[in-house]
């Protein structure tokens, strides 16, 4: 007998557990029933008939909550809770922003209220407060071009979330409506209004510019406007004008340095329109003005503050909206590097646009570089006869000594490079088309130069050694 004890003690233990979970299972049911959907009396049905030849001229928007699970960001003018688009003249226009471009979600908001499919409706129900429909989400008046009006009502989210209770003034019946229909009927001005920007065609570009308002300077970028061969030529070199000038410059460079955040450069959110004070954004006079042009296309852009640590304020020029964009897309546009994108020469000069070069050595042993008379042929190639100190060379005689004159190229910048003294060296361009450019050599160290140009200091720094090699090759061709 006392061997069955313990096993009766377990049976009493088990019932009064079972007993708890029964109890505990039966509340949930209660409660579960509370947020049970109700019983549809009709399934994939119509919500709103409007006939195909009739045109929606005019919908009124009354949003006073952005709904959960659209999707959607708070739209920029919801504080205000009303919109109001209207038809005219075959366009759609929105009531205060006529002169601001429609994007194309505009199309969707529209065509979200033609043949409103329903996944189910309730023909008969317990009133609007059991939907929300009392206190709704959002009221949407139409005005049809056949003189008629549909209000379309949107109140809480079914149980499953899934769908919103919907009704309009065409039924009785409440409607159950999936969340990507009416997710367009929500859409503010930051979503109807136009927020594209230009594409560039990273291989045609023709000028870059990025003027910086904090260091007084403007970095420019162009083709070179004497190559007729330049426009939509992607292998064609770029020349830098600005803050040095005569940089070669590749496009592909480019590509990898200033416009490497190019894809992320786009109108993200609108932050204010005609806006009262612009230096809150660091946009009355921009931080930077960024300008990219393709053979097709401009890409402009004013650069304000930082808005937060992903976006930075901004504008398009003469625009009266201010948006945010990426700081990403702006960081590589704006901290440039020069030592990344240019091609080291001091002075890059194609031979079929030279006239002269005159060489003036500190030990007297001076050259002149002359040309003869025009010979390009069908591939553009200069084939003029050269004369070296009035010794004559065809060009492929001298195109060791040429390559060697225009690639002198720099190894670095030294901004505040002392210039003193007289120049060790002094290079003279004369074009055909009539520009002079000079540049002088200035002692740098035992090893290197520093270099003028045109009177202004670049700070490039120069191997002696370089120079030594192409002044000795001159005179090889003058012995």
């Amino acid at each position: 007998m006392k061997k069955k004890l313990p096993v009766l003690a377990g049976l009493i233990v088990l019932l009064i557990v079972l007993s708890v979970v029964y109890v505990l299972s039966k509340g949930s049911e209660e409660g579960t029933a509370e947020e049970e959907e109700p019983q549809y009396t009709s399934k994939s049905t119509a919500a709103v008939d409007i006939a195909d030849d009739v045109t929606i001229t005019e919908i009124k928007a009354e949003r006073y909550e952005l709904p959960a699970g659209l999707g959607l960001s708070e739209p920029y003018d919801l504080k205000d809770g009303n919109i109001r688009v209207y038809l005219e003249d075959d366009s759609y226009y929105i009531e205060g922003y006529e002169d601001c471009a429609l994007s194309d979600s505009m199309s969707a908001y529209i065509d979200g209220f033609y043949s409103l499919y329903a996944e189910n409706e309730l023909k008969e129900h317990d009133g609007l407060s059991a939907y929300g429909l009392d206190n709704p989400k959002g009221v949407f008046s139409l005005s049809l071009s056949d003189g008629s009006e549909i209000t379309v009502t949107v109140g809480n989210p079914t149980a499953d979330r899934v769908s919103y209770y919907v009704m309009t003034s065409q039924s009785d019946s409440v409607y159950a409506v999936v969340n990507s229909l009416i997710s367009s009927w929500f859409y503010g001005l930051n979503d109807l209004l136009d927020k594209s920007l230009p594409e560039i065609n990273q291989e045609e570009i023709t000028f870059v510019s990025v003027k910086d308002k904090a260091e007084e300077n403007t970095l420019l970028i162009t083709y070179d406007e004497n190559d007729s061969s330049a426009v939509g030529n992607s292998l064609t070199t770029l020349i830098m004008r600005s803050p040095v000038n005569g940089l070669a410059v590749y496009p592909y460079n480019l590509q990898t340095t200033i416009l490497s955040g190019s894809s992320m450069l786009k109108l993200t959110d609108i932050v204010e329109i005609n806006p009262g004070d612009l230096s809150v954004y660091g946009l009355e006079e921009p931080e930077y003005e960024l300008t990219v042009i393709d053979t097709e296309n401009t890409f402009a852009l004013d650069i304000g503050t930082a808005a937060d640590e992903t976006h930075t304020y901004c504008m398009l020029p003469g625009g009266n909206i201010v948006y945010t964009t990426y700081t990403s897309g702006v960081e590589p546009a704006v901290n440039y590097n020069i030592y990344e994108f240019v091609e080291r020469f001091v002075n890059l000069q194609y031979r079929r646009y030279v006239d002269e070069v005159t060489i003036e050595n500190a030990n007297g042993d001076d050259y002149t570089l002359t040309f003869g008379d025009d010979s390009v042929n069908k591939e553009g190639v200069d084939n003029r006869v050269a004369y070296l100190n009035g010794k004559s060379f065809e060009r492929t005689e001298i195109s060791d000594f040429y390559q060697l004159l225009v690639g002198i190229t720099f190894e670095r910048i030294e901004e505040n490079a002392e210039i003193s003294g007289n120049p060790g060296l002094t290079i003279t361009y004369k074009l055909l088309d009539g520009t002079v450019t000079a540049d002088k050599y200035f002692d740098y160290d035992s090893n290197y130069y520093v270099v003028e140009k045109d009177g202004t200091s670049t700070g490039f720094i120069v191997s002696k050694t370089y120079v030594s090699r192409m002044l000795t090759k001159a005179a090889e061709l003058t012995a």
